[in-house]
């Protein structure tokens, strides 16, 4: 019942923006320009897109080592189903595919390797948020959808680095976190104050054996290639729609679209990816909103990034490398938060989360 929930409100909120989307647009002249685009650029964008997997792929691995240390094979596996995983979804559930997927009984929990996750999408956001806001300084002109940009930019750095503060006071204050949250839900419920501190203890115990800050400092050096290579992709695709960005442009772009894909929504990001393009891409063309070459090319580039991650991940979910042998189906990846939920306890009991 509570994964039909989640797919229905995510339906909802896709269907919203896809509304959105659509609401004031000439669909003729959407229609004329997918038909008049040059897709010829969507050649070197996957190629580009693969270069971006195996980008994840490394840093990940960069992440997760000091948990456990996985093969390239194996890792690429897990990281091509777990990304088919947030995209096929509904609600960002899909996040919780990779951790799910690299657990192993007795030597690495779910919840541990989750921690590994949450650091990566904190410096995702830490740095696509100070990205956009510095970008901004450059976008001349004051209209709604500046505001609306600049607001979400603000918004988004702050969220992050008030999560990131929270880690490093839970990194240092372990107890006091764990008091905290016993006593504050442990009001509504003692059995969930106690569930929620088990499952924290263990992703704080998988946090304490992530990397050190000297190789931190690598990872952030990989975060910055992910999204400059991003941005470039996103650049050289809109040619083939007659837009020309330059890079400052389609930064800017990048960071409203990654403003708008944190809005939970249904399989795929569906609405959110288009509407949240082409906001980014009314700065600077003429039309705003309602341009026509703009709606074309956010769908597109939406259709190529669902191809590549769905198809990656089809390719990859039959792999020996990602189950020993297992076969696994996104019907299970649906229902990881339960079983990780059980495996991260078993784990913390057992003491074996990345040598604790």
């Amino acid at each position: 019942m509570k994964r039909k929930l989640q797919l229905g409100a995510g339906l909802l909120v896709s269907l919203l923006f896809v509304a959105l989307s659509l609401r004031g647009r000439d669909l003729p002249a959407i229609a004329r320009a997918l038909s008049a685009a040059n897709y010829a650029y969507l050649v070197p964008y996957f190629a580009i897109l693969l270069a971006i997997h195996v980008v994840r792929t490394v840093r990940w691995g960069m992440l997760i080592a000091p948990l456990r240390k996985i093969p390239f094979r194996r890792l690429n596996a897990v990281c091509a189903v777990g990304f088919m995983a947030l995209v096929v979804l509904p609600f960002r559930i899909g996040e919780l595919g990779r951790p799910y997927l690299v657990r192993e009984k007795g030597g690495l929990s779910g919840t541990a390797a989750l921690a590994s996750v949450v650091v990566e999408r904190v410096l995702d956001g830490i740095v696509v948020a100070l990205m956009l806001v510095l970008l901004l300084l450059r976008v001349s002109g004051s209209g709604r959808e500046i505001a609306w940009v600049r607001a979400g930019g603000w918004a988004m750095f702050g969220f992050f680095a008030g999560l990131l503060a929270f880690l490093l006071l839970a990194w240092w204050q372990q107890d006091l976190a764990l008091r905290l949250t016993r006593a504050t839900f442990g009001r509504l419920s003692t059995k969930l104050g106690e569930k929620l501190a088990s499952t924290l203890e263990t992703f704080l115990s998988g946090l304490r054996a992530l990397p050190s800050w000297k190789s931190l400092a690598g990872i952030v050096a990989w975060t910055a290639v992910y999204w400059g290579i991003n941005g470039w992709g996103m650049q050289i695709l809109a040619r083939g729609f007659g837009i020309h960005l330059s890079l400052v442009q389609a930064y800017t772009v990048l960071g409203v679209l990654v403003i708008g894909v944190m809005i939970p929504a249904g399989p795929g990001m569906a609405g959110t990816f288009q509407y949240f393009t082409q906001l980014g891409l009314a700065l600077f063309l003429a039309g705003g909103l309602t341009s026509a070459r703009a709606a074309a090319y956010a769908n597109v580039l939406w259709a190529a990034q669902f191809v590549q991650q769905v198809g990656l991940g089809l390719v990859f979910l039959f792999s020996r490398d990602l189950a020993r042998g297992r076969h696994v189906t996104l019907g299970e990846l649906m229902h990881a938060e339960e079983a990780m939920g059980e495996g991260g306890a078993a784990s913390s009991r057992e003491g074996t989360v990345g040598g604790f």
